[in-house]
């Protein structure tokens, strides 16, 4: 069959049971019960079961037309293969169709250009609102790198099937991303050698940031203003896909009078190109990776002229995008008619060296910790399985808190914990011995 025989029979003849064609699903990876899992095992068995999930929702699809004409502009038409929705929610489902590995690639884009498309068409839709579904066969690398990441880190509503064409009748192939995308996830995106810490520190700011009396917390209204503050720069971490945390230090009341500068926003991040996980030296390029990222990386690395420092200018950038979010976003916070400027004074702190001094993480608050992307997945897994299991190894033992918000927003809990998931099987080997 040609792609027009493939995508005519399907309307034809499918056009509420398309489901019924979907052969070779599988149940998600199977997590283990004695122990938490690794975060390749949490990745793949939470998109597998999304896939799943996806799949289910098919049950009420009904296609509603085919060669669906759009127009983008002026001079760009542009036609949908497929285009259904789904009776239970509503949702809109966009179909693309290729036979043929060399098209496969640019099908996908077309497929998520849709989506925008229609996200523009009627405001405020989003495309958590939209399923889009690639059929193809899923051959050229390309096509499986981008769906991959549509799926594990952009968390959109993707799903590839693979046509099997059998004399007069088709059958769709579930796909499902190869182990190998979420191994490069591995255990060491936790490390401390693999954070890009940045902190904003700025004075008190009379009757709205205070340091209360000698032994107590700060004030209530002060506690306020920096859940607001991390809140809103959470906000922006999860808007730019970025993975990382959050919270608000101030100095002990005692010691504050010390500082001119005794309020902090300490925002951490997974740099991924972190020179832990990927470092190059004449040209040659190592790192405590996947070896098969490790050559992937290799291969673009020798054909960028001048490459010596071409890994070391990404880290770098993304520092800068760092940065830049802090900056931005204390202009967001003490905007105001009064003309009182509070800008802050950035630094970029080792993070292991940070969090083990004295000063900086023991003779001060640290308070309203926000969690974004892999680590709060990472942490909101961990602690499910600590209350489904009743303890927690990690931190809080056989002392859960009666409520799970309440693990959320503790910091030595969050703290604690993250660091004991970055803890490798090596480390634990190196120091039995």
């Amino acid at each position: 069959m040609t792609e027009n025989e493939i995508r005519d029979f399907l309307f034809n003849n499918h056009k509420s049971d398309l489901q019924t064609l979907i052969s070779n699903t599988r149940a998600p990876l199977a997590l283990p019960q004695d122990t938490f899992p690794s975060i390749a095992q949490l990745l793949q068995n939470r998109t597998e079961a999304k896939i799943n999930k996806m799949i289910e929702n098919l049950e009420t699809l009904q296609l509603d037309g085919k060669e669906v004409r759009l127009v983008r502009d002026s001079d760009s038409t542009t036609r949908i293969d497929l285009l259904g929705s789904i009776a239970d929610s509503g949702d809109l489902v966009i179909i693309e169709l290729k036979k043929s590995d060399q098209t496969e690639r640019q099908a996908f884009n077309e497929l998520l250009g849709y989506s925008n498309h229609f996200c523009t068409l009627f405001p405020p839709l989003s495309e958590s609102s939209i399923q889009s579904i690639l059929i193809a066969p899923m051959e050229g690398r390309g096509v499986r790198d981008a769906l991959a990441q549509e799926l594990i880190i952009n968390k959109k509503n993707t799903l590839a099937l693979i046509p099997r064409v059998d004399g007069g009748g088709i059958a769709l192939e579930a796909y499902y991303p190869s182990e190998l995308y979420y191994r490069w996830f591995e255990n060491n995106v936790l490390d401390d050698s693999s954070m890009t810490v940045v902190t904003a520190s700025f004075p008190m700011v009379d009757g709205w940031i205070d340091a209360g009396e000698p032994g107590g917390m700060p004030p209530g209204y002060t506690q306020n203003a920096f859940k607001t503050m991390t809140g809103l720069v959470a906000q922006r971490l999860e808007e730019a896909g970025l993975h990382g945390f959050v919270y608000a230090r101030q100095y002990w009341a005692e010691t504050c009078p010390a500082f001119a500068l005794p309020n902090s926003l300490v925002l951490c991040l997974v740099n991924p190109f972190s020179q832990l996980r990927t470092s190059s030296s004449e040209g040659a390029v190592f790192g405590a990776s996947d070896q098969l990222r490790l050559n992937a990386v290799q291969a673009i690395v020798d054909q960028v002229p001048e490459n010596n420092y071409w890994l070391e200018s990404l880290h770098s950038a993304f520092i800068g995008q760092a940065i830049r979010i802090m900056q931005d976003s204390f202009e967001e916070f003490f905007i105001s008619q009064d003309g009182i400027a509070v800008r802050p004074e950035i630094s970029v702190p080792d993070w292991w060296g940070f969090k083990t001094n004295m000063i900086e993480a023991v003779i001060c608050h640290n308070m309203h910790i926000r969690l974004t992307g892999i680590l709060r997945t990472v942490f909101d897994d961990y602690i499910a399985h600590c209350y489904l299991n009743g303890i927690d190894e990690i931190y809080f033992s056989d002392d859960l808190p009666k409520f799970g918000y309440i693990a959320h927003d503790h910091f030595l809990a969050v703290w604690e914990i993250l660091n004991g998931l970055s803890w490798t099987e090596t480390e634990e080997e190196t120091e039995a011995d």
